[in-house]
């Protein structure tokens, strides 16, 4: 009769860490390229990059050490309160809508299912602007507002109505920017919502409709809870995106007029490259850094959307 004891549980034992200890360096070995990658790109430019703000850095007369010293310097300047005031503006204009508008074209393209001809182009026709260049993006609205031949303006004159300079007036400017800036985004968090709305079973609506349960309710009680993780998704990219607009902004405006629609990260931008204040503007990259994280997670804790992040 075989008779278990330490002399049979030992090597067994020591096979077993031996074949564990071998999974575990593999493991290791399959995440090692994107860890590099990672640390490379990430990491390191974003820890480099609080690193600076802590210093007075001048490559040619040498770093000096002044601790806080920025960021005391950023909120004594008015033209970084204003590109911080400008970026709350952008952002709340951009990020309501672009989810609001996404997911409306999503439910559109969701109850046109049975036509698969027309939601194919439905969905090509919203999703292509997602596939231009920001600085495609930026040239076409340009054009679109120029005052002296934009297609605006046209129309405008053709219907004899008063045209304002859209792109030099403080007040036009900014929506003008985010109202280009949800065209182009929509069309990706569309695609985002459509999806998640297809992997909803049909049977919740049946019961819902033989229920007699109207739209409005089923929508707050069946659509909104089960496309969470999508909403969750998408609200954090729109947000990144929102916060970190610079293309559009220095293509379409240059942050004019004025500094009407000069948002924080082209006052990061002229401050590195124009006045080589690098110190200071890696402090404001790093107040950018610290907005996007905290509103980010106020946005998942209003939206009830904690769990999805477990």
């Amino acid at each position: 009769m075989f008779r278990w004891g330490r002399g049979n549980l030992a090597p067994s034992i020591l096979a077993m860490r031996s074949f564990l200890r071998r999974r575990e360096w593999e493991g290791w070995l399959y995440i090692l390229p994107y860890l590099l990658l990672w640390g490379t790109f990430i990491a390191w430019p974003v820890g480099y990059g609080i690193y600076l703000s802590l210093f007075d850095w001048n490559p040619i007369r040498g770093s000096r050490y002044v601790g806080l010293a920025n960021y005391v310097a950023l909120f004594d300047d008015e033209r970084f309160l204003n590109a911080l005031t400008n970026t709350f503006k952008f952002v709340t204009m951009v990020v309501p809508l672009t989810l609001t508008v996404a997911l409306t074209f999503a439910l559109l393209l969701w109850f046109w299912r049975g036509s698969k001809i027309l939601s194919n182009l439905a969905q090509a026709v919203f999703f292509s602007p997602y596939l231009l260049t920001v600085s495609v993006i930026a040239i076409t609205w340009r054009w679109f507002f120029d005052p002296d031949f934009g297609i605006v303006t046209a129309f405008c004159k053709t219907f004899h109505l008063a045209c304002p300079k859209f792109l030099a007036d403080p007040l036009w400017a900014l929506p003008i920017i985010a109202f280009a800036t949800v065209w182009w985004l929509v069309g990706y968090r569309m695609i985002v919502f459509q999806a998640a709305l297809g992997d909803i079973p049909q049977e919740l609506f049946e019961v819902a409709k033989i229920d007699g349960v109207p739209f409005c309710q089923q929508f707050i009680r069946i659509i909104l809870p089960l496309i969470k993780p999508s909403l969750l998704f998408s609200l954090v990219l729109t947000l990144i995106s929102a916060f970190r607009t610079f293309g559009q902004v220095l293509m379409m405006t240059g942050g004019g007029p004025g500094r009407a629609s000069e948002v924080l990260a082209l006052y990061l931008y002229w401050n590195a490259f124009e006045y080589f204040r690098i110190g200071r503007a890696a402090a404001a990259g790093v107040v950018l850094l610290g907005l996007t994280l905290v509103l980010t997670l106020l946005g998942v804790k209003l939206l009830g959307l904690k769990s999805e992040l477990q």
